[in-house]
């Protein structure tokens, strides 16, 4: 029998370390291929999430022109990019779990969710029900979108003029339309790209109260941008006026006086300016004015079609009538989107109100105990409970932002008492998009603020350099320049 030479032996320690180098390597490799691949899918759904938070205030007057009908009801493309941006968030929930947000991204919507889908299956029109929550799950998509995609303090400046800038081609459109409701300025409400004024007008809201944020907050350091949002104020002020919507007048002026008081008074002398606006457009005290017009009805059953009331009463009067409606079902309602339809049988005046015979809620909270019930409202408290609980942790880092951020979240509540809020999506979409980001921000801040514990289980310099990286986690895999681990 051949014997080995030692040549051979050592060729064959060489031919077998090599293969151990290589199995050692090669499941390396493919982790770092994977991860790469993770990563590039990432930044392809955060340019996607940009691109659609610049274009969706634009993409109202499109979506409406490729409608189709489906089933007896309007679908469009609109539809499609509601899809997309579930599957963005879906997506980011499967390639990046969230530890670090549970919470956040789970507890604070999933009471409201499970009542709004469980109120699918007894609605009186399941397809429009179904297509009600899945709108409600793209809020919650918008909502945690912001923790997968935030990586340093840069990105809470970057995401709110993101908001920002969405407004860019609305507010040249809203000169345009402006310039075409001259002819008959009384009866103009400024809607720009927006389907319906009241939408804008919230998104303007929404605008002001970012502005005002942007400015005041102590986590903001970009001084030019804050400039030119400084001197984008005023034109939002005028487009809110000229919406003429009341309930959006209301919340831009609580907004505005709360930052004049509390950060800056010399904008107290700005309330000089409203006789100044209401001289030059008597149409905008006129909006006021409506509410003293019309009758008042004290008895439900003297409502008929010859009865006119202004908007304040009608609200009123509609409410109050499906109050009887509402006892019948206290517990679980009639189900997801069934107001709309079911306001015939209780209200003789939406006979009137709209080609279809049918109206809808003009008080959010009304429509949610209509459609889900006492469960429903105690989610919808939860809700928003929740989210200003997470939001209140903010305040040891930028006291003056949350306050401000509170406003925000103060105004949509006031402006969900008189109107079909639910409905409002492009609207929606950016409020969600900007509480997530101040959410995941102060989560963010919360873990550079809480040192973190090395493992007792690795040796003195390596539970060091883990401290160091953790108390650096922006600087990447070095602390002052030298890699971890020693090595050169």
């Amino acid at each position: 029998m051949k014997q080995r030479t030692p040549v051979d032996r050592g060729g064959s320690r060489s031919f077998t370390g090599a293969w151990r180098t290589i199995g050692a390597a090669y499941p390396q490799q493919a982790v770092s291929v994977q991860a790469a691949n993770v990563e590039a899918l990432c930044a392809f759904l955060r340019y996607s999430v940009f691109a659609i938070l610049l274009t969706r205030s634009i993409c109202d007057p499109i979506f409406s022109s490729f409608e189709m009908d489906l089933a007896g009801s309007p679908i469009g493309f609109g539809a499609v990019i509601n899809a997309a941006v579930i599957a963005i968030a879906l997506v980011f929930l499967l390639t990046r779990p969230a530890r670090n947000a549970a919470f956040e991204v789970f507890a604070i919507w999933t009471p409201f969710l499970l009542v709004a889908l469980a109120a699918i299956f007894y609605a009186p029109q399941f397809g429009s029900a179904a297509r009600m929550f899945l709108v409600f799950v793209s809020y919650w998509a918008l909502f945690i979108i912001p923790f997968f995609m935030f990586r340093s303090r840069d990105d809470l400046p970057r995401f709110v003029l993101l908001v920002l800038a969405s407004s860019i081609v609305p507010s040249l459109y809203a000169i345009v339309d402006t310039w075409r409701g001259l002819s008959d300025f009384s009866e103009f409400r400024l809607q720009s790209t927006f389907a319906h004024p009241n939408i804008y007008s919230f998104y303007l809201v929404l605008l002001l109260g970012l502005a005002f944020y942007f400015i005041a907050s102590h986590a903001i350091t970009w001084p030019r941008a804050r400039r030119a949002v400084t001197l984008y104020i005023p034109i939002l002020i005028l487009f809110i006026a000229l919406t003429k919507t009341r309930s959006a007048w209301i919340a831009a002026a609580a907004i505005y006086l709360f930052y004049a008081v509390r950060f800056d008074r010399r904008l107290l002398l700005g309330i000089l300016l409203v006789p100044i606006l209401l001289a030059l457009d008597p149409s905008l005290g006129d909006r006021f004015l409506d509410l003293t017009r019309g009758e008042e009805i004290e008895d439900l059953s003297r409502l008929n079609s010859d009865v006119t009331l202004n908007s304040l009463e009608w609200r009123r009067v509609l409410w109050e009538s499906a109050i009887p409606a509402i006892l019948q079902k206290p517990l679980l309602g009639h189900g997801l989107d069934s107001f709309r339809i079911s306001t015939p049988t209780f209200f003789p005046l939406a006979v009137n109100a709209t080609e279809t015979g049918e109206t809808d809620a003009h008080n959010f909270y009304l429509q949610i105990l209509f459609e889900m019930g006492t469960i429903g409202i105690f989610a919808f408290i939860w809700l928003f409970g929740a989210l200003s609980w997470r939001l209140a942790r903010g305040l040891r880092f930028d006291r003056a932002g949350i306050l401000l951020i509170f406003s925000i979240l103060a105004a949509y509540l006031a402006e969900s008492h008189s109107d079909n809020m639910a409905y409002y999506l492009s609207f929606n979409w950016y409020f969600w998009f900007v509480m997530g980001t101040i959410c995941a921000w102060i989560g963010y801040m919360a873990r550079l603020d809480t040192p973190a514990k090395p493992s007792r289980f690795l040796k003195g310099p390596e539970r060091l350099g883990r401290s160091l990286a953790l108390a650096h986690p922006v600087s990447g895999s070095r602390v002052s320049g030298m890699p971890m681990g020693g090595g050169r």
